[in-house]
């Protein structure tokens, strides 16, 4: 496997960032935080699949968007890998052959991929973090390495093999002892089965009993119900009545107070005064035309003078024709002052004709008025009939009457109210008879309802009994049915402990069978580990060292490792070499672990500030083993010296990016 280029997007402080990876052997350089360790986590949360706090640490806290994307080489094929950490969570494996989403089986490719997907087996393998010569410098160093190697050896960093077979051993233990205590529990419980075996006949009879009971209750009730609904309807319906004939009671009141002619006898009054008006009228006019007939004739006869005297005049002239021009002259001013006189006079005659006409007019239109208004006089005199000769004051005091006595029927209602009364009674009546019809149909046309409420008073009684006589068998029956209940979970139980007692069984044959075979892979594998380990080990360290040391001892029991040292017979523990002797030796078991459980993966290595204890010399030969391993496994190296850069490809970085 061949990792090949590292984008970042929104990564902590780098908005856009790409790695590129050659080969060989990489150098990844620069000063403190300039990203080393950015780089490195999303390397790994690439690989391995990130927790939430992972996420939560790498994302840029005011990125609108975080993602990580790795593309490598696995046998020739390329794959990429994306992980978008925000705004929502989302990972795709990308292939030449295949495009996956689901993150299941985006693992098992993973998976696959990398030989596993443990992150602590992962790191333990192949990852050597700047912490980790710390811890070989404060603790133990020769109990560090030999539980690192355990936990590897048995592919499970939290359980080693050793604590396996404790488990197993316990397993088989505890299995014995709950086959002894379920055993005990079965007896126990076929014991008290049998004291519940005549319980099934009584809870059958019960229950019968309690559903004919049931039944007769409900039918009774149903009858009640009918008998309620049947009283409700019959009293709703009288009530309807009631406030009927209240309204008809009402009604005729109005209706005597409508047929007394209040108004019509104050219509006959103002009619015989206005006639007596009309009649007074019509008189005054009568004599404004006498008068003024008696003017017109008078003028008329002045005319008829003027116009005698106008043709005496005109004979004069005639005859002193001949005659001396002043007789003549003065004949033509007579005639002039006449003639002046009969215009007057004519105006004055045609004024009066013309007013005479006006009163003939006026006189008809008051006599038209006459006329009507003595037809509707007569009218309203017939209409008055057996009320002509009451006065109206005696008609007055009868409409109060009637009036006091709608008021005292209505007793404070208005007659809205009493007629929106009504109609609700009958709408609730005819409700009520409609839920009869549909449901007691034989009820709806009974009416004898003093009956009906006495057998409804004693159908109450025997509700009552039925539903005493129900719950005393209720009681009864959830009493038996507990009982049964109880055998029932008792069967249960008793079928579930068998079941667990062959469960358990077979087991504790599976924990005994694993025990046993564990015990001799184990052993077989330490056998065989333990060479294998030193050969690798002991190659890698002779050259590190440049041939001081050249042997180390894997103890095939506890993985403890020694080292022989040129100037002691017998190897020796860790503990008494030099620091830096320590970590080229921890190197040397690293390199060779991983090695040995990538098997033909070639997983990359990577050191994080790995070497910062190591000497010139054993530094360039440091470098010189991992130049060779990276002809075959890719190496990545995090440092922030810039000397390492001569070693393999650089990838440097700067602060401010």
């Amino acid at each position: 496997m061949r990792v090949c280029l590292l984008e970042m997007k929104g990564i902590r402080h780098f908005s856009e960032k790409n790695v590129d990876f050659a080969e060989g052997l990489n150098i990844v350089w620069g000063p403190n935080e300039s990203g080393k360790t950015t780089i490195l986590d999303s390397l790994l949360a690439c690989l391995l699949k990130p927790s939430q706090k992972e996420i939560s640490s790498l994302k840029q806290w005011n990125a609108p968007y975080s993602e990580i994307a790795l593309t490598y080489k696995v046998d020739g094929e390329t794959f990429v890998i994306t992980r978008t950490l925000y705004p929502a969570v989302k990972d795709t494996l990308k292939g030449e052959t295949l495009l996956l989403e689901d993150c299941k089986e985006i693992q098992e490719i993973l998976e696959e991929h990398l030989g596993f997907t443990d992150r602590t087996l992962f790191e333990n393998s192949t990852v050597v973090k700047q912490n980790e010569m710390q811890i070989l410098q404060e603790e133990d160093s020769r109990l560090v390495v030999r539980d690192r190697m355990r936990g590897l050896l048995s592919g499970v960093p939290e359980r080693s093999t050793d604590e396996a077979l404790e488990f197993l051993e316990k397993s088989i233990t505890e299995a014995q002892f709950f086959l002894r205590r379920t055993e005990e529990r079965i007896q126990s419980i076929e014991s008290e089965l049998q004291k519940h075996r005549k319980n099934d006949e009584e809870l059958k009879d019960a229950k019968t009993r309690l559903t004919v009971y049931e039944s007769d209750l409900a039918r009774d009730q149903s009858l009640l119900s009918g008998y309620e609904i049947l009283i409700e309807y019959r009293k709703a319906e009288s009530e309807y009545k009631r406030l009927a004939s209240t309204m008809e009671e009402i009604e005729d009141l109005e209706g005597y107070m409508g047929k007394l002619p209040i108004r019509e006898k104050e219509l006959v009054k103002e009619l015989q005064e206005e006639l007596e008006r009309i009649s007074g009228k019509q008189d005054e006019l009568l004599e404004e035309k006498r008068k003024t007939r008696e003017k017109l004739t008078e003028q008329k006869k002045k005319l008829s003078a003027i116009d005698d005297e106008l043709e005496g005049v005109e004979a004069e002239e005639e005859s002193v024709f001949a005659r001396l021009g002043s007789l003549l002259k003065s004949s033509r001013a007579k005639k002039k002052e006449l003639s002046t006189k009969r215009v007057e006079v004519s105006q004055d005659v045609a004024r009066l004709e013309d007013l005479s006409e006006r009163y003939e007019e006026q006189i008809s239109e008051w006599r038209r008025r006459f006329r009507e208004r003595g037809e509707r006089l007569k009218r309203l005199i017939e209409q008055l009939g057996e009320f002509e000769n009451w006065p109206a004051d005696m008609m007055e005091s009868k409409r109060k009457e009637y009036e006091s006595k709608v008021e005292e029927i209505l007793q404070g209602m208005t007659r809205e109210e009493l007629e929106q009364n009504m109609l609700a009674k009958r709408e609730e009546a005819d409700i009520f008879r409609a839920s009869l019809v549909k449901e007691h149909p034989d009820l709806k046309n009974r009416e004898d309802i003093e009956r009906i409420s006495i057998e409804k008073e004693k159908l109450s009684e025997i509700i009552t009994e039925w539903e005493e006589k129900i719950a005393g068998m209720r009681a009864r029956v959830e009493l038996l049915s507990s009982e049964t209940e109880k055998q029932k979970s008792l069967l249960e139980e008793l079928a579930r402990s068998k079941e667990e007692m062959e469960e358990k069984t077979q087991q504790m044959k599976a924990d005994r069978i694993a025990r046993d075979i564990i015990t001799l892979v184990y052993k077989d594998l330490k056998e065989k580990f333990a060479p294998e380990l030193e050969k690798r080990a002991e190659i890698l360290l002779s050259r590190i060292t440049q041939g001081k040391y050249q042997k180390i001892v894997v103890d095939e029991d506890d993985l403890d490792v020694l080292v022989k040292v040129p100037e002691k017979r017998k190897p020796v523990n860790v503990d008494v070499l030099s620091q830096g002797t320590r970590d080229q030796l921890y190197l040397s078991l690293r390199i060779a672990l991983s090695e040995l459980l990538s098997g033909d993966k070639h997983l990359p290595l990577v050191f994080d500030e790995a070497f910062y204890t190591f000497d010139e010399d054993r530094l360039k030969e440091a470098f010189g083993v991992l130049s060779d391993i990276a002809q075959t496994t890719q190496v990545v190296v995090f440092t922030h010296d810039e000397s390492y850069t001569q070693y393999g490809h650089p990838i440097p970085l700067r602060r401010t990016e």
